[in-house]
């Protein structure tokens, strides 16, 4: 005990020292460097934090066009015009298809520009417009697609147009980006109270709102429009900008910053930071105590079972002890009941030549003689099953008739069946062919398979046994009226030393014995529950004859009911 309580207390200093070591050291040196960083190295940090900022909103953006072109691309390529164009179909499309939001309408029109259908809050407006010669129609069917600008169009609102042609171009299938989703991808890009972010195409008009209600650039600003590759940064004033062009040069994407702002919250972070540390201490040191104590529950509750894996192996060891007894038990009885069934047939043989009148009670002497040979065949059939038993642990094979082992296996519970009320219908196949098989072991089998039946019924209901065979093997069903087996257990029950019982009253070895039994002898066990309720417990035998080998395969896990 006393070596077990220096193990976990090294083990606590070793897990505390590792977490000291790779977690709390690099978490002070991180806020050491953050508390005590300068001016110029943070102004550098903001200035990446731009550029990346820049290039994430830039594939955000992306990914949002690219995704509404994907989407409008596949419906166009799913339905032909005929479908597409009716408004029934359309408006049901839409309801399915934009569940977030993301597009205000949808529009299709056909190769002519003539508009077919038309489902979103502006078909009064729209109503019969003609769009042969607009430049994003005619761009539209020779690209097939098409990504405008923000413009007002025939509904008098400023909009964004995503627009796609089917595979055939018989028609263009359009639709209007909700404005707010599409400017809600730029809000993440502010940095600081004076900070702003925006597109606007090649002509400096805005394509998204200013978070700073900006209308136009400033003149100062015009020198951003200068095309250029990637990301590119430059400071205006007091101000820095980061752009970079996007949708193919037609677009610019404009985050600008003040570096006092940005310098103001590093400050208030600087300051914040030694509690931050402090906090972060305290948050590292807990989890290593938790983490330490809950590895040391574990090695304590490893312990304790490894220790009751003992105590079963020791049950077990006493279970092949027994067997042993009962085999030495049976032959020692069935000496003196061989003697008493000579002696009890030799009177039997000589009663008849006495004289019936010098012997008064004969009658009473060979209903007695026939009462001690009666209760000695009882006695030899005991002994039979103690010595079937003790055959349990060995392995030979002989031909064996699977009702006959039932039978007999059934006769060994009547009893406590009988005291529970429990009714075990036999449906047995008359013409069950026999098979090459280890006996003892499927009896052992049949025996645990029974016993949990008992268990899972308790008193008041009924087992049903039922055997069939086919030309390959032979199925046994063992059907109980109990609860039946929940999820949980389905996935553990066939695991060694896993039962269902309270401590003390079962072994957890039974249901794995059955499976290993039943793969060695090439058959399966499979387990499920009934619709009616209760658990059914399927056995499969491989038939063999002979000189001949059967057919089988490994077992197979399924639910199952109390494991003992």
């Amino acid at each position: 005990m006393n070596k077990k309580k220096k193990y976990y207390s090294r083990l606590r200093r070793g897990l505390t020292s590792a977490f000291f070591i790779f977690t709390l050291v690099p978490a002070l040196l991180v806020s050491v460097v953050m508390v005590y960083n300068f001016r110029e190295g943070a102004i550098e940090k903001i200035e990446l934090s731009m550029v990346r900022m820049a290039e994430d909103r830039n594939d955000a953006i992306s990914q949002y066009l690219n995704q509404q072109i994907i989407l409008l691309s596949t419906l166009a390529g799913m339905y032909p015009l005929n479908i597409m164009g009716d408004q029934a179909h359309l408006d049901q499309l839409f309801r399915s298809v934009n569940e977030r939001g993301d597009v205000v309408d949808l529009h299709v029109i056909n190769s002519a520009g003539a508009q077919l259908a038309y489902v979103g809050p502006y078909r009064s407006s729209i109503q019969g417009k003609k769009y042969k010669n607009a430049s994003w129609f005619m761009e539209t069917l020779v690209a097939g697609q098409h990504v405008s600008d923000v413009f007002m169009g025939y509904r008098n609102v400023p909009h964004l147009v995503v627009a796609v042609t089917d595979p055939l171009k018989t028609y263009v299938l359009r639709a209007t980006i909700n404005s707010e989703k599409f400017n809600a991808l730029l809000i993440r890009a502010q940095i600081g109270p004076r900070g702003d972010a925006y597109i606007v195409n090649r002509h400096g008009e805005f394509q998204t709102p200013s978070l700073l209600n900006a209308r136009e650039l400033a003149p100062a600003e015009r020198a951003l429009m200068e095309y250029h590759e990637g990301t590119s940064s430059m400071t205006i004033g007091s101000f820095h900008y980061t752009t970079r062009w996007m949708k193919e040069g037609q677009w610019l994407l404009v985050i600008k910053s003040k570096f006092d702002d940005s310098l103001g919250a590093f400050k208030e972070r600087r300051n914040n930071s030694l509690s931050i540390i402090a906090i972060s201490i305290v948050m590292i040191l807990a989890l290593a105590v938790f983490l330490c104590r809950y590895m040391v529950r574990r090695l304590e509750q490893d312990d304790r079972r490894r220790a009751d894996m003992d105590q079963q192996m020791v049950q077990v060891e006493k279970m092949a002890s027994i067997g042993r007894l009962a085999a030495g038990i049976a032959h020692e009885i069935n000496n003196p009941l061989q003697m008493i069934t000579n002696q009890a047939g030799w009177i039997e043989e000589l009663l008849p030549d006495e004289d019936p009148e010098a012997v008064k009670n004969l009658g009473e002497y060979q209903d007695a003689v026939s009462k001690i040979k009666y209760h000695v065949r009882r006695a030899g059939t005991i002994t039979h099953r103690l010595l079937g038993f003790s055959r349990r642990m060995s392995a030979e094979k002989e031909c064996v008739s699977v009702n006959e082992l039932i039978e007999e296996t059934v006769s060994f519970i009547e009893n406590e069946a009988t005291i529970h009320n429990i009714i075990i219908e036999q449906l047995l196949d008359k013409d069950l062919p026999t098979t090459m098989t280890d006996g003892p072991q499927l009896q052992q089998v049949f025996l645990n398979l029974l016993n949990n039946c008992l268990d899972a019924v308790e008193k008041d209901g009924r087992i049903t046994i039922n055997t069939k065979a086919n030309e390959k093997a032979i199925f046994i069903t063992f059907a109980d009226s109990g609860p039946g087996i929940s999820s949980e257990v389905m996935t553990q029950m066939f695991d060694p030393f896993f039962t269902t019982k309270d401590p003390g009253k079962g072994t957890g070895l039974g249901m794995s014995i059955c499976f290993d039994i039943m793969k060695k002898l090439g058959g399966t066990i499979d387990v499920k529950n009934s619709e009616t309720g209760g658990a059914i417990v399927t056995l499969m035998l491989p038939l063999k004859k002979l000189g001949k080998s059967g057919q089988g395969d490994l077992g197979t896990a399924g639910q199952g009911e109390s494991i003992s």
